[in-house]
């Protein structure tokens, strides 16, 4: 009899402990009526930079938040990119703050009437973040910092510039090195770029604009057929976030940042879950290894074998491995 009390209770623990984690079959029927509409019945709002641009935010509070997270997201990426997995933090008692990075969603372009990914001064996306964070969060209880591929590298300096605005730093795919060719050519790559980085006008060879995309069965982003179609029916439901393929100034301030993540990690002091992509050809893993290295026993790395890119469009056993990380993390901070 006590051995069926405790297997119901442990059951019921299961059940109330478990892990709120969308599925392709949830999302192909719950995405238009209820992960959509719940993402634009949020507000978005602005906040101007010194420099004269505008970026864009959304605000998604819940009721007695477990902790409140920033999402740093990466290059090309909107907001809109970012529908199912706000979702799934929400569900999971976790308010959401998302900015959309300078020249890109819906935040000011820096090259107006192109859709060339551009930026000045990496410095530029940190001071937009800081910003972010101490003028517009509000911070309640542990406050998290979320972050993907070119985001992980902002939110890497970030976090070795200012050391007491977030409990614990979470990286997904980040890019603490560009993957220019292969992996043996990124520094070579980054060299070349640096000597050219007044091509401000023109995209890096290889790259053009969102319309010239890879087709799903050629991408290096994600195996789920599903999330990469939904991704790219939210860009042309709001053409105005579309970005192509970066400057050749973009690739030369993107290897500096990268750089400075990498040579600065020791300095970090919050704990960090890195989450690093097993098949990622977008990024240099190498790179990501030296970083956790560095931060020592700030950082813990979790491989998640045969994942493209982009963790958080994977396929479900890919992608829930990864989330399921960041859900069991978070807490222990």
């Amino acid at each position: 009899m006590k051995s069926i009390l405790l297997f119901f209770l442990l059951s019921i623990t299961t059940l109330y402990s478990s892990e709120k984690i969308s599925t392709e079959k949830s999302l192909s029927l719950e995405y238009n009526s209820t992960i959509s509409p719940y993402f634009t019945s949020h507000k978005l709002h602005y906040f101007d930079t010194q420099d004269g641009l505008k970026i864009g935010y959304k605000v998604f509070n819940v009721k007695a938040p477990k902790a409140t997270i920033v999402i740093s997201s990466g290059r090309t990426e909107g907001m809109v990119k970012y529908q199912e997995f706000i979702y799934d933090l929400t569900q999971n008692g976790y308010s959401v703050y998302i900015l959309d990075h300078r020249g890109q969603g819906y935040s000011s372009r820096l090259l107006k009437g192109t859709q060339i990914g551009h930026v000045k001064d990496y410095n530029n996306y940190i001071k937009d973040l800081h910003y972010f964070v101490k003028n517009i969060v509000q911070r309640k209880r542990k406050l998290i910092l979320i972050a993907h591929s070119m985001g992980g590298a902002i939110a890497s300096v970030y976090v070795e510039r200012y050391q007491d605005d977030f409990d614990a730093l979470v990286l997904s795919s980040p890019m603490h090195q560009p993957e220019i060719i292969s992996n043996s050519f990124s520094s070579l790559g980054c060299k070349i770029a640096k000597k050219r980085e007044n091509d401000i006008d023109r995209y890096i060879i290889g790259e053009g604009s969102y319309d010239d995309k890879t087709p799903f069965d050629k991408n290096i982003l994600t195996h789920s057929k599903l999330r990469y179609k939904i991704a790219d029916e939210a860009y042309e439901k709001e053409p105005e976030t579309k970005l192509g393929g970066p400057s050749v100034r973009w690739l030369a301030e993107a290897c500096k940042m990268s750089e400075e993540s990498v040579s600065n990690a020791k300095d970090i002091k919050i704990p960090v879950l890195l989450l690093q992509a097993g098949d990622d050809k977008v990024v240099n893993k190498e790179a990501q290894d030296r970083f956790c290295e560095d931060a020592s026993s700030y950082c813990q790395k979790i491989v998640i074998d045969g994942a493209y890119h982009e963790l958080f469009i994977e396929k479900d056993d890919m992608r829930s491995k990864a989330l399921k990380a960041i859900l069991e993390f978070i807490p222990k901070v």
